[in-house]
């Protein structure tokens, strides 16, 4: 369907917030396109309404759900119905995604996003672009090349590396064979490369099994942990 400049710039500008999570807004001079079986727009309130087999599609990116909702007056906006979303190495799926403001994005229900070797999974995740922070406040999991973590209480600051998970941890790596519980983990990956367990730490590599209030795992190169 052909849209008018005002449905054409609340909707590149929702589509670039899902997708970049609020890195920066729509370039609304690239073309735009949205299709859904009824869309609604009060030039008044500033909002937008998509319903029915919903696409928003603005060069690589593309977004689609049952029903979306942008307020281009306050920046929030709400897509709902299996929504799927694709930028470059970026693919998520929900069942709902809200954006507030710039720089917030919250998913909510079956959560899976894929990028590059990280996938995260769980049933709600909030990402903050202007930090690069994810929370998965109730329960979830992470899964990198270098193995998988899972708790009750996930947070990743992807830019660093560095993942902190609270409450049942477990965490297991195929290629250095661990399998490690806790009650809280800190992971520290880049140039650091060691794991901190604590309270009610087990770590097992081979036949080797290690416990304690305080587990510090140094990862090495040859898939050895060095324990201190």
């Amino acid at each position: 369907m052909k849209m008018n400049s005002g449905i054409k710039i609340a909707a590149a500008v929702f589509l670039t917030m899902v997708l970049y999570a609020g890195n920066a807004l729509a370039d609304t001079g690239k073309p735009t396109e949205l299709n859904a079986n009824t869309v609604e727009y009060d030039t008044s309130s500033g909002v937008i309404t998509a319903t029915g087999n919903v696409v928003m599609i603005q060069e690589s990116s593309r977004i689609s759900g049952a029903q979306a909702v942008y307020n281009s007056k306050t920046s929030e906006g709400h897509i709902t119905g299996n929504v799927v979303a694709d930028k470059e190495n970026l693919h998520m799926t929900a069942n709902e995604v809200f954006t507030q403001g710039s720089n917030m994005l919250i998913a909510n229900g079956n959560v899976v996003a894929h990028q590059l070797d990280k996938t995260i999974s769980g049933p709600r995740l909030e990402y903050n672009s202007d930090t690069n922070y994810a929370l998965m406040p109730n329960s979830g999991t992470i899964v990198t090349a270098e193995g998988t973590i899972t708790g009750n209480r996930l947070e990743a600051y992807l830019q660093d590396n560095h993942f902190i998970a609270v409450g049942n941890v477990h965490i297991t790596s195929q290629t250095r064979n661990i399998d490690a519980y806790s009650n809280n983990a800190d992971y520290y990956g880049n140039d650091n490369n060691k794991v901190i367990l604590t309270g009610n730490a087990v770590a097992m590599q081979d036949n080797n099994t290690l416990r304690g209030e305080k587990l510090t795992l140094y990862l090495n190169d040859t898939g050895q942990a060095a324990v201190k």
